[in-house]
């Protein structure tokens, strides 16, 4: 009866998280109602990551230090818990920098956790989704306790949690989304500078001399780059980050 009534608890508290983060308008509060989540699920901090290709955009509370750091090293690449999230769409799982096989890990895995633990991120429980594009949307709950076991979550409920954050951090200003470093190519900066002025692919191609489709091909590479979830707010973050 004790188990049932902790899992009933649990689930309350996932349908608390989904409840906060749709009636959230701002980044403030879906920082809040995620925060308040992870306190009350006895954990320290969070990160919610968008995987796309070798790079990544995260909103987290983590040390600016250790983000700043992960971006600089591009870990996107090498972290366990993104390439483990990867392979197990929405099945949740625990790790622990404890309980990695030090003699197998490669030389920058083991690196990468010994400075994770110096920033208090020893364990943690993430939940990942499969997003657009074969890109995967996470978020980690993160503790510097060696390690943590799975909370006994409904597995469709915690990938749904995870779903409206995702969608409304997709919806929310890129400002205060942390990125690492995202290069376009001039057509597709030429391209997503056109269409930030309304003009149709059509009319870009004419301007181009190249074909809509071709058109279409670059503004698609722009926005997975950018790993926006549409056109508009691909132009958004292209101009944030100075792009375009």
């Amino acid at each position: 009866m004790e188990v049932e009534e902790e899992e009933l608890r649990l689930d309350g508290q996932l349908q608390g998280l989904i409840d906060a983060v749709d009636l959230a308008r701002d980044e403030r509060s879906i920082r809040n109602a995620i925060k308040s989540f992870t306190v009350s699920s006895g954990f320290e901090r969070y990160a919610y990551i968008h995987v796309h290709g070798d790079d990544a955009v995260a909103f987290s509370d983590y040390p600016a230090e250790w983000l700043n750091l992960y971006f600089a090293k591009r870990y996107t690449i090498i972290d366990p818990v993104v390439t483990t999230a990867k392979r197990r769409s929405m099945r949740m799982f625990a790790w622990s920098a404890e309980e990695c096989d030090v003699r197998r890990s490669s030389r920058e895995i083991k690196q990468f956790y010994s400075e994770a633990t110096d920033f208090g991120i020893r364990s943690g429980v993430s939940i990942p989704i499969r997003s657009s594009y074969g890109r995967t949307a996470m978020i980690t709950l993160a503790s510097d306790r060696q390690r943590v076991e799975v909370p006994p979550w409904d597995p469709m409920q915690a990938a749904l949690a995870l779903a409206y954050i995702h969608v409304r951090l997709s919806l929310a200003s890129g400002s205060s989304l942390k990125t690492g470093n995202v290069t376009l190519s001039r057509q597709e900066a030429t391209s997503l500078s056109w269409s930030s002025h309304g003009k149709s692919m059509n009319v870009i191609a004419d301007l181009l001399g190249i074909r809509p489709r071709t058109v279409q091909c670059y503004l698609n590479n722009a926005r997975d780059k950018l790993g926006a979830s549409n056109l508009q707010q691909a132009v958004r973050i292209a101009m944030e980050k100075k792009l375009i």
